[in-house]
């Protein structure tokens, strides 16, 4: 969306005089047929949203990274340091939690600066509670696979993955049935959809905004994103 309106909005009125000190910054090409790099690393700010008044204030931060494998694989991996709180029957408690993901990616050229990629691999979630509360300490392993797409116009790249996931061990939807009458399950099966937009400000630099949406949680990232 922002590709089709941006232009317009940067040749309408004083906005045209803004636009013309921005550059169209060409997008760079390599011998491997895409203008689409694979060698970057994200830096980001995580804000959540649960869905529900008993997690509140959920925040982090996290690193993750890519790095191209001749030209049609890639290597993922991130990490993720992130804190919310659980209101357990009237008492605050406040959980810390980190999230580890591996994982292997193939793309493929469809058309010019737009690549269809699959990705896979392995997460680990670990979750501590609060004093008093470390009985309620979990370890959580899963998987996620999907395909995917990127397309980049000048400055603006837009992505999109769609992840099948699964869980052992996650226990944060099951302690809301303490407070429901719905009896929540341990482990979580589902689809992850993990949309975003990117503005490159060099070839080096580029500002990032996105989110992951599953079935009951979501997470919004901002940060910035190094190519190497």
């Amino acid at each position: 969306m922002a590709s089709f309106f941006l232009p317009g909005a940067l040749n309408a009125g004083d906005w045209g005089d803004l636009g013309k000190g921005i550059a169209p910054l060409a997008a760079p090409t390599s011998d491997c047929n895409t203008c689409l790099s694979y060698d970057y690393i994200d830096l980001n700010y995580i804000m959540n949203d649960f869905g529900t008044p008993y997690f509140q204030d959920g925040r982090g931060y996290g690193i993750s990274f890519s790095k191209s494998l001749g030209c049609n694989f890639f290597f993922t991996g991130g990490f993720a340091d992130g804190s919310y709180d659980y209101d357990w029957v009237g008492h605050i408690v406040p959980v810390e939690t980190q999230r580890f993901r591996l994982g292997l990616g193939a793309r493929v050229s469809i058309g010019e600066c737009v690549d269809l990629t699959f990705e896979g691999g392995a997460q680990h979630l670990d979750a501590e509670f609060g004093a008093g509360y470390a009985d309620h300490d979990y370890d959580s392993w899963g998987y996620y696979v999907g395909p995917g797409i990127r397309a980049r116009a000048g400055r603006l790249e837009a992505y999109g993955k769609l992840l099948f996931t699964s869980n052992e061990g996650d226990l944060s939807q099951y302690y809301l049935s303490h407070h429901t009458t719905v009896h929540r399950r341990v482990d979580q099966d589902g689809w992850l959809f993990t949309p975003g937009i990117i503005f490159h400000v060099n070839d080096v630099l580029a500002l990032k905004a996105g989110a992951e949406i599953d079935e009951l949680d979501s997470s919004f990232l901002f940060g910035a994103r190094f190519h190497y």
